[in-house]
């Protein structure tokens, strides 16, 4: 699949989410499988005034590319200001959130509020075409509620406007994340539009990515919720659509490993205090299958640095399966 000028190897690509898809995580992703990984979303008001905080969830890395930054806004002269800025911090992509559900942005006529006016975001994404030389994508929704589909209406004028790939969620704004995803939607914006059409909703194991594929007929799938705790789905569905072979569950020491490698880099990114704020989002997705799950997430609260954590890990998971020094969590680290 080719984005614009951007090659994409394979179809299983990793969504953007706020509060997750940070670079730590975009690269554990892009480790594990991710054909293309994206940041989460940022205010283009912050972006295109160079904000310390926008500028820092900007960062990315030669190892996570071909990697995509995205925006929200409703003006356009400043989403192409901050389109620039994505650019100039080296991604590939510059992707416009026209689907975010949360109500700050959808009370300031941004993100999914959009989705009622298929003519603005068709200007919005001339205007940021203009502006970069990287190719431009848009992620929306099926449309601002379920009565009103404006979905392949959306696609068509984007693609008029030069957007070079369409990202659907199969939920309307007002649905938010309530409810199961209608991925027939998909299919009618794949049949709007010539280019490349990704999806997302309702992907929690590989499986699911081999039947939304086939479902939707789109040329490739983003996951989301599907991935906290497990980024071998990559892999796994991977293997799948290339008709491989089912690859078996992680180990309780691999995900042990991988949760300590995501953790730790979480403790180099944001430092010690903000890392261990974000300690129970980031570790309790893997370890939801432990049968006293409920007595880690209760240790995590003791936490005081990435030692104490790490100690944490080998107690709870070490009684689940032996691990070793070769599992990377052992008394020394």
């Amino acid at each position: 699949m080719r984005i614009g000028s951007v090659s994409v190897a394979h179809p299983i690509t990793l969504a953007p989410m706020e509060e997750h898809t940070n670079p730590p995580f975009r690269l554990l992703m892009k480790q594990h499988g991710a054909s293309l990984v994206c940041g989460e979303r940022i205010d283009a008001c912050d972006v295109a005034k160079r904000d310390r905080r926008a500028m820092r969830l900007l960062s990315t890395a030669p190892g996570e590319r071909p990697a995509v930054g995205q925006i929200s806004g409703r003006d356009p002269h400043e989403m192409a200001e901050a389109a620039k800025v994505v650019e100039s911090q080296g991604f590939s992509i510059v992707d416009l959130n026209f689907e975010c559900p949360i109500r700050r942005l959808i009370g300031r006529g941004e993100g999914g509020a959009l989705m009622s006016d298929p003519a603005a975001i068709a200007r919005i994404v001339e205007a940021v075409v203009k502006a970069v030389s990287i190719p431009v994508t848009l992620k929306i929704r099926s449309g601002p509620d379920g009565e009103h589909e404006t979905a392949p209406e959306v696609a068509r004028l984007a693609e008029r406007s030069g957007a070079a790939a369409v990202d659907v969620h199969a939920r309307s704004v007002a649905q938010s994340y309530v409810g199961g995803p209608d991925w027939s939607v998909i299919a009618r914006v794949k049949q709007a539009v010539s280019v490349p059409v990704l999806g997302s909703g309702g992907i929690r194991e590989a499986a699911d990515v081999v039947r939304f594929l086939k479902e939707t007929g789109a040329d490739g799938v983003a996951i989301g919720r599907g991935c906290l705790g497990n980024p071998w789905i990559f892999q796994q569905a991977r293997s799948l659509v290339l008709g491989g072979a089912t690859i078996a569950p992680p180990s309780a020491a691999e995900r042990a490993r991988v949760l300590l490698h995501l953790v730790e880099g979480e403790f180099d990114y944001y430092g010690n205090h903000l890392a261990l704020k974000r300690l129970p989002r980031t570790s309790c997705y893997f370890a939801k299958f432990l049968s006293d799950f409920a007595g880690f997430r209760s240790s995590i609260q003791k936490v005081r640095n990435i030692q104490d954590f790490r100690r944490l890990v080998r107690e709870h998971f070490a009684s689940v399966v032996p691990l070793t020094a070769a599992s990377g969590v052992s008394e020394t680290d």
